[in-house]
């Protein structure tokens, strides 16, 4: 039969091996918190990252649509966007469009102050043209990079290569647009660019 000191020194071994298996517990509790929050703060960075991108791709594709604007509206039936070129695209000219070059908080941009965006362009003659090395536009064919900015650092940049090789004449509808009450003017006039190549040709977000 047992003494009484026996049976202590046993329940006193047994209280020990409880705390170290509560220590275990508690320890692999704390990990799997502390990888929540990982995980969670992880999440989080990456729809900030995912929101940020996408305004500076929207920046950039606004930009790249003023600049088509833009550009159908201040073409020479002659010399085509020569005074848009530079020679061998050395000093590319960022025409005096709505809100190009106009940082977050100024007055020309036109953006609202939350989304923190804003864009600017450039005019590029495409090296195809004959005229590439001396700044003329012979082909009426020109490159619009237009790059967006937007939160945290988020730069996007867009590229639209442009033609109005068919332009006969400006000042007039285009063809496709109808207005109310009034027919198409497809008449046989085209005051409208050609054809128009898209692209999101670099994109980087935030952090690299």
């Amino acid at each position: 039969m047992e003494d009484s000191v026996t049976t202590a020194r046993r329940r006193h071994r047994e209280r020990g091996n409880s705390l170290v298996l509560a220590m275990i517990v508690l320890a692999a509790l704390g990990t799997l918190s502390a990888l929540t929050v990982v995980t969670v703060q992880g999440g989080i960075a990456t729809t900030g990252n995912d929101r940020f991108h996408t305004v500076a791709v929207y920046a950039a594709e606004s930009g790249g649509a003023a600049a088509m604007d833009f550009l159908r509206k201040n073409i020479n039936l002659t010399t085509g966007w020569k005074t848009y070129v530079s020679a061998n695209n050395a000093n590319p000219v960022q025409p005096n469009l709505p809100g190009n070059n106009q940082d977050i908080g100024t007055a020309g941009n036109l953006f609202s102050s939350d989304m923190q965006g804003w864009y600017s362009v450039q005019v590029l003659n495409n090296r195809n043209d004959t005229g590439f090395a001396t700044g003329d536009d012979n082909d009426k064919r020109v490159v619009i990079r237009s790059t967006g900015y937007g939160p945290n650092g988020a730069v996007a940049v867009v590229e639209m290569e442009i033609s109005a090789q068919n332009v006969t004449g400006m000042g007039r509808p285009c063809s496709v647009y109808a207005q109310r009450n009034e027919s198409e003017d497809d008449s046989g006039r085209n005051d409208c660019l050609g054809t128009i190549n898209t692209g999101d040709t670099a994109t980087f977000r935030p952090g690299g």
